[in-house]
């Protein structure tokens, strides 16, 4: 069964949406001037949540446990409008408002610096070794657009690639380059190197997701055009590509050797990451709008036992919260756990539900005001 705890966890990326509007000052506003700063109290904030989906495999696994009744440390308004998902990076918080990228300290809110990157930014930021990365769209003639990246230090703008885009989904940076998918009535994603040199462009679908790039290969769910597709991430070139049943514009995740996507008519693959091969499909009651979430067998064992109280990643095992020295802990049978033992976790328009990674089974499910995050 779904655990409240579990779904608001694991959705992270998901709930964090949810949550931007009420612990940022909500979308919109009637009154002119300048918006309300409201402080509360310091917090000594730790972890790291740097892109969407947490990371570049888009897998949504926090590393961290989340408090069971969470409560404001502080709230900050830099902007009435669009504010976007925001992302945490060392001691700082980095979020999109209207077009301008804002960093404030994670411990109290104090703003550090607000960069103007162009018309509008619907999309979380990344931050990758000092630089924080945004898209931006429909910047018209002489509004910048495209992908820009910032000094995370300075707040000062590096480069600008791909201005004759409008891009909406997310930047996926790994230590080899950003890799960006597509917008509104753009149908390209691409490849860009640290210094802003694009590498390659590909034309796959209006809408494409942000990719999960994993292992040398850049994997899109590309939108409007219905499918999934594997691109070499160093030219570009198709590795295979699945097809699906309605527009894909979650983006994909990769656990193990398998990529999971989900569709708007609420089919759920699971794909072999190697040959893009069908081993299963489930289908849910509503539509897929969010990517999927990764529940790992260690984690649902650490939850139970954590009564909500956080615990960093690497504490009593590796960064990725497996035992100590990388190994995953044992199942009742005796068998070392596998990621077939992981579950699933996808929100859907009525609620959320848990499927097996194995075999696709429905783990059990809640509905939406079971799992509705806190308003604040």
């Amino acid at each position: 069964m779904v655990s409240r705890r579990h779904a608001l966890t694991l959705l992270g990326s998901t709930a964090t949406v949810g949550l931007s509007g009420c612990l940022f000052g909500g979308i919109g506003g009637g009154d002119a001037g300048p918006p309300p700063t409201v402080s509360n109290r310091r917090v000594e904030a730790t972890g790291s949540v740097p892109q969407y989906q947490v990371d570049a495999a888009n897998t949504g696994r926090l590393p961290e446990t989340l408090p069971v009744e969470p409560s404001v440390a502080w709230r900050r308004t830099p902007n009435r409008y669009d504010a976007a998902q925001p992302v945490v990076g060392g001691d700082a918080v980095y979020v999109a408002f209207d077009g301008n990228l804002v960093k404030l300290t994670l411990d109290d809110g104090d703003e550090a610096w607000t960069v103007d990157a162009g018309h509008d930014s619907v999309s979380a930021p990344a931050v990758h070794d000092g630089v924080v990365y945004l898209t931006v769209w429909n910047g018209g003639a002489s509004v910048p657009r495209g992908l820009v990246a910032v000094d995370a230090a300075e707040g000062t703008e590096r480069w600008r690639a791909l201005t004759d885009n409008d891009l909406n989904a997310s930047p996926t940076p790994t230590d080899d380059a950003v890799f960006v998918g597509g917008g509104h009535e753009n149908s390209e994603v691409a490849a860009v190197e640290h210094d802003g040199t694009v590498r390659w462009r590909r034309d796959l679908g209006v809408y494409a997701a942000a990719p999960a790039v994993v292992d040398g290969r850049a994997i899109y769910a590309t939108g409007e055009s219905g499918s999934v597709v594997a691109l070499d991430a160093e030219t570009g070139e198709t590795v295979w590509e699945q097809s699906v049943d309605g527009r894909t514009t979650a983006a994909p995740a990769v656990v193990g050797e398998s990529v999971v996507v989900a569709d708007e008519t609420g089919t759920v693959r699971r794909l072999d990451i190697t040959t893009g091969e069908e081993r299963w499909h489930a289908t849910v009651d509503g539509r897929i709008d969010h990517s999927v979430a990764v529940d790992s067998a260690e984690s649902r064992s650490a939850g139970s036992e954590a009564s909500g109280t956080p615990r960093a990643a690497g504490e009593a095992g590796d960064s990725e919260g497996h035992g100590p020295s990388g190994s995953r802990p044992k199942t009742d049978d005796n068998r070392t756990q596998s990621d077939d033992d992981d579950h699933l976790v996808v929100a859907h328009e009525d609620g959320v539900v848990s499927l097996a990674l194995e075999d696709g089974e429905n783990g059990g499910s809640a509905d939406s005001a079971a799992i509705r995050p806190h308003r604040f």
